[in-house]
């Protein structure tokens, strides 16, 4: 057994960006505190802008998770 190559947990470049990405996202949702306004067709909502930027967040990932012929596959 002395011949078998030793795994190595590493974590991806895909993972650390992702991560990255994500406490970039957090800094910037919560140096947003303050009151933000929405005005839609006849509604008009104010709420602080850390709420809107986490809705907008949540829409885009619904989006995405809703169009998975959008993303690229791996043999192109």
């Amino acid at each position: 057994m002395a011949n078998q190559e030793q795994k190595t947990s590493r974590i991806s470049p895909r993972a650390v960006a992702g991560a990255v990405l994500a406490v970039l996202a957090l800094v910037f949702v919560f140096q947003n505190t303050g009151e933000g306004r929405i005005e839609f067709l006849f509604w008009e909502l104010t709420m602080p802008a850390w709420i809107w930027l986490l809705v907008v967040f949540a829409a885009g990932l619904a989006v995405g998770s809703l169009f998975p012929w959008l993303h690229r596959r791996k043999g192109d």
